[in-house]
């Protein structure tokens, strides 16, 4: 916990550094890293040693473009090779969540599980949240042990499984009383519906969301229904929370002393505004290191910095998974999230929503309604989908239930070939 709060106060000084202390701060990591990896790990020896990368030099940031492309596949094909010869006995386990269809656990040291701890903390706290707040977390793992320091009140959070029914939900939270309510949009929105007639009291001071793409109509959904203001957090398992909202919400900070992102098309940066995939380098880890991990997901930088000042670059948006695209009649592919924003119209009718391609420009929408549907409520709904897929063919499915997938989240969009958990 010492190691952690001290970390902490690192990251809060990082906070005000310059943009140029920042950059030559991230120099002096990756230098070490790229060094540490071709020198003492088997899956990064070989892999630049078949590329031509000579490690020492790696000395500029814009030095980190010669170096391979990676993803979990390769990682999960090397095996203990991806581990560092240098690891401690006494590592910690990370495991993935797997709603991509590909779970992967490996190592850490302790020394960097501290860090990779207080990384998690830091947009919480930053955006509001304090010591002694009381979290109600809605997630897909519920079981945890009651750590010491929780027990003296500092860091107090109770887990609760994302698909329990939301009037469990309410009843728990009126029990505890919490300060902050978090968890996967996808689970909010189902409770936020509930709490539209069946409000939380005490209303929370604030709402986190993670681990899923967050849509503007499911934020004013939550805003509605809670009464706070909605932050969002982007992050996964391999890196921990990487970018984060603060209290402008006009963009994601990139936690730039913990990670180096890149914003890749086709192999290749792409010149900062324009859309690609989000590729990582997390700096402090080098027990299983990340270097150049294509997360799969898609976003932009921003040119402008944000208006509350932080130095830390902005990541401007995120929209959705690369291997997640959905095809139109005409062979285009495309992000669904401007798809998904057309349904903004429909809060009071729509409680949930599932898109599965089922063939090139084909649809099926499945809908837990908020009230009754009418014919005509379903044909306005597949209009303003409609309008954007192409002259695709949308057929609504009104359904009770969605489920969930394994990890407890909840996909907004299933492409054609991959089956519903």
């Amino acid at each position: 916990m010492l190691r952690r709060a001290l970390n902490l106060a690192r990251m809060r000084r990082n906070d005000a550094r310059t943009a140029a202390a920042l950059a030559a701060h991230q120099r002096r990591l990756l230098q070490g890293l790229v060094q540490h990896a071709q020198a003492r790990v088997p899956f990064y020896r070989d892999l630049y040693a078949t590329r031509g990368v000579r490690a020492p030099a790696i000395r500029e940031l814009a030095d980190l473009q010669s170096l391979p492309l990676i993803d979990k596949g390769m990682l999960r094909a090397a095996g203990a090779g991806a581990i560092s010869l240098d690891a401690p006995a006494d590592t910690v386990s990370i495991y993935t969540s797997g709603s991509s269809g590909e779970p992967y656990r490996f190592p850490i040291d302790r020394r960097y599980d501290q860090w990779r701890k207080a990384q998690y903390l830091r947009p919480y706290l930053s955006s509001g949240r304090r010591l002694r707040d009381k979290v109600l977390r809605l997630t897909g793992q519920p079981q945890r042990r009651t750590p010491w320091f929780t027990q003296l009140g500092l860091l107090r959070e109770w887990r609760l499984h994302c698909a329990d029914e939301p009037s469990h939900i309410v009843d728990a939270w009126r029990r505890l009383a919490p300060d902050v309510l978090q968890g996967y949009p996808s689970a909010l929105r189902a409770l936020a519906h509930h709490c539209l007639e069946n409000p939380l009291t005490p209303a929370p001071r604030l709402v986190f969301t993670d681990s899923e793409l967050l849509l503007s109509d499911t934020r004013a959904l939550l805003e509605r229904a809670f009464g706070a203001p909605v932050f969002d957090i982007f992050g996964t398992f391999e890196t921990d929370n990487i970018a984060y909202q603060c209290a402008r919400r006009e963009g994601y900070h990139i936690a730039a002393d913990s990670v180096i992102l890149e914003i890749v098309r086709e192999g290749k940066v792409v010149p900062v505004g324009e859309s690609g995939e989000i590729v990582v380098t997390v700096l402090m880890n080098r027990t299983s290191p990340f270097i150049r991990y294509n997360l799969g997901d898609i976003g932009r930088l921003s040119a402008q910095p944000c208006p509350c000042g932080l130095a830390l670059p902005l990541l401007a948006v995120v929209e959705g998974r690369a291997n997640e695209l959905l095809t139109l009649p005409d062979g285009r592919h495309c992000t669904p999230q401007g798809i998904f924003s057309r349904l903004n119209n429909f809060a009071g009718t729509i409680r949930q929503y599932q898109l599965r391609q089922t063939s090139s420009g084909a649809f099926e929408l499945f809908i837990v309604p908020a009230r009754p549907l009418s014919g005509a409520d379903l044909e306005a709904i597949v209009a303003a989908m409609r309008s954007t897929l192409a002259g695709s063919v949308i057929e609504p499915r009104v359904v009770e239930h969605i489920p969930p997938d394994p990890s407890g989240k909840r996909r907004l969009f299933i492409p054609a070939g991959r089956r519903p958990s």
